[in-house]
């Protein structure tokens, strides 16, 4: 599964580094001078693992593929600031020694989580560009909130997660860090043994 997402990350990778980042200009009753930018997006993060529980472990290479729609609506005539929501699709896999079935740690073996994710993205966008420029600096910040899709194996995972965002570079290469807003697993009395947070930490392109 997750090679699969891999292949579909190289091709949207290979068709926006053969464009290029394009710039849509839309004519605004407001002024001529608003535009719209950076509204589809892909990225990679690594995940980790952050534990309440010192005995909470993480092993193998943990990732994450996303990808999705933002709508970008100026808030000033030159574009530099604007906000964003939209729709994005999550996929995550990582290992640890947590059983996320009966929500104990074991000493000995590690379980792989694998889920998909439906995002709503919002964001508070600023940006070095003007209408005619392809490089710029940005600094978007937001939150999403996630429908997770688990698996039976899987079931203390919630299924609703919050989470805080920042995207921050210049022209093709941009930073992304994320970090999950509430515990990771549905309450109960045994939470305290195993409750954790993902930190994501990568890249993502925009285009369009």
């Amino acid at each position: 599964m997750i090679r699969s997402f891999n292949y579909i990350f190289l091709f949207f990778t290979s068709i926006f580094f053969s464009f290029g980042q394009v710039q849509s200009f839309v004519p605004d009753s407001l002024s001529n001078l608003k535009y719209r930018e950076d509204q589809f997006y892909i990225g990679t993060n690594y995940v980790l693992i952050k534990g309440e529980n010192p005995l909470i472990q993480q092993n193998d290479f943990s990732s994450q593929i996303h990808f999705g729609f933002l709508r970008d609506f100026p808030l000033n005539k030159q574009g530099k600031w604007s906000m964003a929501m939209g729709l994005g699709y999550a996929y995550t896999q990582f290992q640890s020694n947590l059983d996320l079935k009966t929500r104990s740690i074991s000493s000995e073996s590690f379980n792989s989580v694998k889920y998909g994710s439906l995002s709503l993205p919002f964001e508070i966008r600023w940006r070095s560009s003007t209408s005619t420029s392809f490089n710029f600096w940005r600094v978007y910040l937001g939150t999403q909130l996630q429908y997770n899709f688990v698996q039976e194996n899987s079931s203390a995972l919630r299924k609703l997660t919050p989470r805080s965002i920042i995207n921050l570079g210049y022209n093709t290469w941009n930073f992304s860090v994320g970090y999950d807003l509430t515990p990771r697993l549905v309450d109960s009395e045994n939470n305290k043994l195993s409750q954790f947070k993902l930190l994501t930490i990568g890249l993502i392109f925009y285009f369009f």
